[in-house]
Parts: C-alpha cells; structure tokens; sequence
C-alpha cells in the first residue's frame, strides 16, 4: 500500500469518526428537548371507559384528575391501575396516555350478586368487595366462611334451580355445625345437613312441591336431616 492509499484511508476514518460522534450530540440534543417539552406536559383529561352501572364514573375522574396532575414523565400507568383498582366498585383497569394530556382508563366494574356474611358484597368475578354505599336491589344473602365463597354461590344456584317452580331461594348458610340450611321466601326454612345434600333436597322437594300455597306460606321449618324422610314443622295458629 502507498503513503497516498495510507493517507487517504486515515482521513476517511478520521470522517466518519467526526460523523458519528456529531450524531451523538444531535441525538443527545434532541432526546434534552423531548425531555424539556415532556416536561412542560401536564395531565389534564382523565377519560373512562367500561359499562358502570354503580360507579360514579364523574367523581372517580376527578379525583384521579387531581391526584395525577403532575408532568407527563412523573405518572407511571403501573401507579394509575394501581390506584384505580383500589376503588371497591373497580374490579380490573388498564390505562395508556393519549398525547399530549389525556390518560385513558378501560374499567371492569364489580357485579355484585349476593350479600356475604351481611357485611360484604360478592361479585361475579369471585371476589368480595365493601363499596361506600348499599346496593339498592334485591339479592340473596349467603353466609359462610371467607374461604369458601365459591362453593356457596354455587349451592344457592343449584338449590335455586331447584326449588324454582315453587319457591324462590332468598337465603343459604354454610354452617360447620348443623351443615346446609336454605331460606326461602314463603318464609320457611329447609335443613339439609352436611351430607347427601343432594338427596335430601330432591326428598324435601317431592313432598313440598304437592303442597299449595296456603301451605307452604304456614310452613315454620322444613328439617331433611333424614335418611328416609323429611320433619316439617308448621306456625303456630293465632
């Protein structure tokens, strides 16, 4: 290789050294000014989205207004779920910025279904949640153990379904003691133990079902605790 060809490759080195390293400062200057305009950016518009039928979708926006009226690098989405699903109505949220100063929020909210223990709600999804203000509808009231949610929804739909041509289920206790116990609306109730719940229930149906409605209304306690029959106690005449 000449001094020439030597020469001349230096010097292109040399050139695309300057290039590179002018294109990192361009890129510095350039993310420093994005950096300086992100800064300048406020939140200013919450948006919910999601069917709220109990939420007060207007109050929880300005709330969430003025909790994150900060700068736009200041506020995570992670710290906006996070805050958002601590609400007792708010079962799941996502949110994601819209630019330049709106966060919108996506809301599953909680369906209740039943009264828990007469001081929570049960939700749809399987959780327990206690809003700030009563639920104003009808629903069944379920009574037992925290850790068996689940399982006693589930019973009230099946006693339900049963008894639903002449009855309607207003109330089911899970008790570790005396077992299953229903609450129906006639104003009666149907013991069923702990095992063979089943059984006893299509025992307990067969003789209530040939019963008007005269007789059920007198009906006091239905006690199916029996491997062969069923006990029914009556109101006392006045």
């Amino acid at each position: 290789m000449t001094a020439k060809q030597i020469a001349s490759r230096t010097l292109t080195h040399w050139k695309v050294l300057i290039v590179l390293i002018g294109l990192g400062i361009t890129g510095s200057i350039a993310a420093s000014g994005l950096s300086h305009l992100l800064k300048d950016i406020q939140i200013r518009q919450v948006q919910l989205l999601g069917d709220l039928r109990y939420l007060d979708a207007e109050n929880l926006a300005k709330d969430l207004r003025i909790k994150f009226n900060n700068n736009y690098l200041d506020t995570t989405l992670a710290e906006v779920v996070s805050e958002v699903e601590s609400h007792p109505w708010i079962s799941v949220a996502s949110a994601r910025r819209i630019w330049p100063d709106t966060l919108l929020i996506e809301i599953v909210e909680q369906r209740p279904v039943a009264v828990y223990n007469d001081t929570q709600y049960l939700g749809l999804s399987g959780d327990l949640f206690e809003p700030p203000a009563l639920v104003d509808e009808p629903m069944p009231r379920l009574y037992g153990a925290l850790s068996e949610t689940t399982q006693v929804y589930s019973h009230y739909s099946v006693f339900s379904d049963r008894l639903a041509d002449f009855a309607n289920v207003i109330s089911v206790s899970r008790g570790h003691g005396l077992g299953w116990e229903i609450e129906l609306e006639q104003g009666f109730t149907l013991k069923l133990g702990r095992v063979d719940i089943l059984g006893r229930l299509a025992r307990a149906r067969d003789i209530l079902i040939r019963l008007d409605m005269d007789r059920l209304r007198k009906l006091r306690e239905v006690d199916a605790r029996y491997d062969n029959g069923i006990a029914l106690a009556w109101r006392s005449e006045k």
